[in-house]
């Protein structure tokens, strides 16, 4: 699991060497807070830069990635014990693959 800061970025390189050497697959990339989901305009807004979770997926040859948003359906799901209405359809490619091993 990921943000989009240029920090975070060195942190999954370490974290995808490690696992290499250590022969631990990682299954994918989960980049949280990847945009804020305007409830107003639906547009998403990239507050905290562009994402570099595909770029990272395919520097360290991981499968599958997801981008979860800021998204205030899911704090609100959360705040009221329905997290299991949220949606979680960015996760699917990471399920999917996580499924298959």
């Amino acid at each position: 699991v990921s943000s989009p800061q240029e920090l975070l970025s060195m942190i999954v390189s370490k974290m995808a060497n490690m696992a290499d050497m250590m022969d631990i697959p990682v299954l994918g990339l989960v980049e949280n807070m990847s945009g804020f989901k305007c409830p107003g305009c639906g547009q998403m807004h990239r507050i905290f830069g562009e994402s570099k979770a595909r770029e990272l997926a395919a520097e360290y040859h991981i499968g599958s990635v997801a981008e979860i948003p800021i998204d205030p359906e899911i704090a609100s799901a959360v705040d009221k014990g329905l997290i299991e209405h949220i949606d979680v359809s960015a996760l699917d490619g990471v399920l999917d693959n996580l499924l298959s091993k």
